[in-house]
């Protein structure tokens, strides 16, 4: 094998492998019971805490597994913890719609076992205090009386944006 192919092979090793690992460290909700998602991915981030711009819109990737068949309302519920006070974060209808939001072609009703990713896009307002912040998203069958399909915790930072 000729040194140009190894230099390749081993830059297309090097990428493979921080694709396959950048994903988000999460944690089980308070009920461990809840599955986790198969994959959270926030604006890049795979060190905690994830930093969360002011004046800028979270990118969170959430990829899950249906729980049931024929799953057609799903909605997502955000709260943020700082300074040990938990709040819940309003999404407009549109943001927190899980099924509007699936990316690679998927669309609802979902079926058991269908493995699936949700784009959120959380708004950070300019005004949020900078402090260290727990994030809590939770997936809701919304027909199935709000039980939760998928839940993780994650810890965050709100920092403002370098001015140039």
């Amino acid at each position: 094998m000729s040194n140009i192919k190894k230099v390749c092979l081993c830059l297309m090793l090097s990428l493979a492998w921080t694709l396959i690992s950048a994903d988000t460290p999460i944690r089980h909700c308070a009920d461990s019971s809840i599955p986790l998602p198969l994959m959270v991915q926030i604006n890049e981030c795979d060190t905690l805490p994830c930093d969360l711009w002011k004046g800028s819109e979270a990118k969170i990737d959430i990829q899950f597994v249906a729980t049931r068949n024929t799953m057609k309302q799903l909605t997502a519920e955000v709260r943020l913890t700082s300074l040990g006070v938990t709040l819940p974060y309003d999404l407009d209808a549109k943001r927190g719609n899980v099924c509007q939001n699936l990316l690679h072609g998927a669309y609802c009703p979902l079926d058991a076992g269908e493995d699936v990713t949700y784009e959120l896009l959380l708004p950070v307002e300019p005004t949020q205090i900078e402090v260290p912040t727990r994030l809590e998203v939770r997936l809701l069958d919304v027909d199935n009386g709000n039980q939760v399909v998928s839940c993780f915790v994650t810890d965050t930072r709100v920092k403002k944006p370098n001015s140039l």
